[in-house]
C-alpha cells in the first residue's frame, strides 16, 4: 500500500513500532484489535513458521510493547538450551524439575541472608 494512503486510512499510530522507511507499507490490521505498519516477513499460513519462542518484552512507551522472539529452527534451537541449562540445575541441585523454582528462591534468600551476617562482622 501506498505510504500516503496508509497514513490517510490509519493515521500515524501505524508507526507505533517505528517509522517504516521507503514509500511502501504492507499494513497489517488485525480487525478489533490493531493496525500496524510493518516492514517483517510474513508468512501466508501460521503454520508455515512452526515454533515460536518469546525470548523477552521490552516497553517502548505507554501501552507499547516490543515483542523479541525467534521462530522455526532457531526456536528449537533456544528451547534446547533452556532444557539443557534446567537439566543442569536439576542434576546439580539434586532436584525435580517441579522443585527448581522454590529451589533458587531458597539458595537466593540464603545467599542474601549470609551476605548480610558478613557485612555485620566487617
Amino acid at each position: 500500500m501506498d505510504k500516503s494512503e496508509a497514513e490517510q486510512k490509519y493515521g500515524f499510530s501505524l508507526y507505533q513500532g517505528g517509522v517504516v522507511p521507503g514509500n511502501q507499507l504492507r499494513v497489517v490490521n488485525i480487525h478489533g484489535v490493531d493496525t500496524e505498519a510493518c516492514c517483517g516477513t510474513h508468512a501466508d499460513n501460521t503454520a508455515e513458521v512452526g515454533w515460536v519462542r518469546l525470548i523477552k518484552t521490552s516497553r517502548i512507551s505507554d501501552g507499547i510493547v516490543r515483542l523479541y522472539y525467534v521462530a522455526r529452527d532457531r526456536a528449537i534451537e533456544v528451547m534446547n538450551t533452556e532444557s539443557k541449562i534446567m537439566n543442569t540445575l536439576c542434576e546439580t541441585w539434586g532436584v525435580d524439575q517441579s522443585q527448581i523454582e522454590q529451589t533458587a528462591s531458597r539458595f537466593f534468600n540464603e545467599y542474601k541472608k549470609l551476605s548480610a551476617q558478613t557485612k555485620k562482622q566487617d
